[in-house]
């Protein structure tokens, strides 16, 4: 990650969630401690927990995400990376398969969405590098891509191993890692024994617990402006929120900015939404769900037809001209932040 990113990353944590409602973050019933994976901060903030039992935890997690980048990073070493650039290449084993099974279920909930298999797509749009290349791809071949509608679905099964049927598909798990991270702590946590310990990872919150019989109190971040709060919300034991957007990973080319956020379904980088905010109530898989779910909001063109399609009620979506639309299950959870007339605060 370069300087000022990491910079950016450790500056935008302060304003994703540190708080416990009307408590210190200073106190010394709390343990809080950061990491940087994969380029994103990930940070947990154990509340009268041993220091040991909390080590043990989050040792426990990071090792388990190390295994995962070893075998799902798109162009790192992986297997993954030499699945995709390798046509006769093929996945055997019975973990990997069962991630791969488990993303085309959330590719299929999602409408495609959520697509693992457009690889290729942010391959081309430079997303695939330390560095981003800061401009615009072949637009031919972009097209290509998409016609050829890369899908999990284009995995073929057999003798107990996945082929792709389609030379365009590539697998890219980035959609889902950090959710599915907040799942695995889930599970440290109660192993362990774990009451209370609150765990961000890029933006994507798990709450376990409620400190002193109260919910966590995370913020949400102004997507137009990282240094400022857009809203915050509390979070009863066991939710989970989520949020995609546009300024994390971008770079702007002809004054249009193009972010890491590739729609499945045209392969464009630009989105008229800067965010897409998701809360998750609890129950299984509700970090990888934190993950998954932002991303048909922050992509639809018509969000009363994408909530009816998921089934799915707490969420808003901010868009490029500073207007909010939000249902009325959200609405009812969340206390807004931004200064008087920024922004213009619609029912979905």
């Amino acid at each position: 990650m370069l300087p000022r990113q990491l910079f950016k990353a450790f500056f935008n944590l302060l304003f994703i969630c540190l708080l416990l409602l009307n408590s210190s973050c200073t106190k010394s019933n709390f343990y809080e401690k950061k990491f940087l994976i994969y380029g994103t901060i990930l940070e947990f903030k154990f509340f009268q927990t041993p220091k040991k039992i909390a080590d043990e935890a989050m040792s426990n997690v990071i090792a388990q995400l190390n295994e995962l980048n070893s075998i799902f990073h798109p162009w790192q070493d992986s297997l993954i990376e030499e699945f995709n650039n390798n046509p006769n290449a093929t996945i055997c084993d019975e973990q990997q398969i069962q991630m791969i099974k488990k993303a085309f279920h959330y590719e299929k909930l999602t409408h495609g969405y959520f697509n693992p298999a457009i690889g290729a797509l942010i391959k081309e749009w430079g997303f695939h590098a330390d560095e981003i290349t800061k401009k615009t791809p072949d637009y031919s071949l972009i097209e290509k891509i998409v016609n050829s509608r890369p899908s999990l679905n284009q995995l073929n099964l057999k003798k107990g191993c996945f082929e792709k049927i389609n030379h365009y598909l590539q697998i890219d798990l980035g959609g889902i890692i950090k959710g599915h991270a907040l799942d695995l702590a889930k599970a440290e946590y109660q192993k362990l024994n774990i009451k209370n310990v609150l765990t961000n990872f890029g933006g994507n919150i798990y709450a376990h617990g409620n400190p002193k019989n109260r919910f966590w109190e995370v913020a949400i971040q102004d997507p137009f402006d990282q240094t400022k709060i857009l809203a915050k919300l509390k979070l009863p034991p066991g939710s989970a929120i989520g949020t995609s957007g546009n300024y994390e990973k971008y770079f702007i080319n002809e004054g249009i900015r193009y972010s890491h956020l590739i729609n499945p379904k045209n392969g464009n980088a630009f989105s008229n939404h800067s965010s897409a905010t998701v809360f998750i109530s609890p129950q299984d898989e509700v970090g990888l769900k934190s993950d998954v779910f932002s991303k048909p909001f922050y992509f639809s063109d018509d969000l009363k037809k994408t909530q009816l399609d998921m089934n799915f009620d707490y969420f808003f979506v901010t868009d490029l001209n500073h207007n909010i639309y939000i249902t009325k299950s959200m609405l009812e959870k969340i206390e807004w932040l931004f200064e008087e007339g920024k922004y213009f605060v619609q029912g979905i």
